[in-house]
């Protein structure tokens, strides 16, 4: 298990953007970016919200392929 960064959109009153698009308190259900620009790009979609970044363990340590990871999500 390795240490990893990551980021997620927060609006105003502490909700966090979901996969499927929404707000909900329910932090496990958050977003997650493994890149800070991609949150940032992201968050200009959704007026009042701010970029949070934050460390979780994980079984899997990010890689320097997460321009593939990328590529990835946009053609999902």
């Amino acid at each position: 298990m390795a240490m990893v960064t990551r980021y997620r959109i927060e609006d105003e009153v502490g909700r966090v953007l979901t996969v499927e698009g929404f707000f909900s308190y329910e932090v496990d259900d958050a977003l997650q970016f493994r890149c800070e620009d991609e949150a940032y790009e992201e968050a200009r979609s959704f007026p009042g919200t701010t970029v949070e970044r934050f460390e979780r363990w994980s079984s899997f340590p990010d890689f320097v392929l997460s321009e593939t990871v990328s590529i990835e999500r946009s053609a999902a």
